[in-house]
């Protein structure tokens, strides 16, 4: 059964649900041993530190600038719980909006990322600056990787290790 998924633009007291996904290990190991430019990264574990004193930057800069960026959580109706996160940002060097998404470990395996990639697609294609979406991964996250693929994202190219996914909007 897919979980019925909603997207949900958080407000700034609700920045605390981001704070303790990017701190869970178990959610970002991922990330771990990335060469990731963020402040507050650890490279152990993957994790992000990001404090109360970022979420209002954060939030500025990431929910009121679409269409060059978006992003939401994703709560799912029927536990009545955030079960994590999508985005989207545009690229000039590709000329189309980049995704991301970030389900807790605790809610992997049950569909919320391909349903979440659905759905923001839907978002992000009702705007019409929005005409491709992409994401690209390194081939060794093949869960990653299937659930773009299941969502309708199509592989383009794989070069270095790394696999572009890309959805337009006239296949969605």
């Amino acid at each position: 059964m897919r979980p019925r998924l909603k997207l949900h633009v958080p407000g700034l007291r609700e920045m605390d649900y981001r704070r303790r996904l990017l701190a869970q290990p178990e959610t970002m190991a991922y990330n771990r041993g990335q060469p990731v430019d963020a402040p507050g990264y650890d490279v152990a574990t993957g994790c992000i530190d990001f404090p109360m004193s970022d979420w209002r930057f954060w939030r500025d800069v990431w929910l009121w600038r679409e269409p060059s960026r978006y992003s939401a959580y994703l709560f799912d109706e029927d536990l009545g719980a955030f079960v994590g996160e999508v985005a989207y940002y545009y690229d000039m060097e590709s000329d189309a909006h980049g995704t991301g998404v970030l389900i807790e470990h605790a809610h992997r395996n049950r569909g919320c990322g391909c349903e979440g990639l659905r759905l923001l697609a839907e978002h992000a294609f009702a705007r019409p600056e929005v005409e491709r979406l992409f994401a690209e991964l390194p081939l060794e996250r093949e869960a990653a990787v299937r659930m773009y693929l299941t969502a309708g994202f199509r592989e383009v190219r794989v070069e270095g290790g790394i696999c572009r996914l890309e959805l337009d909007r006239e296949e969605k």
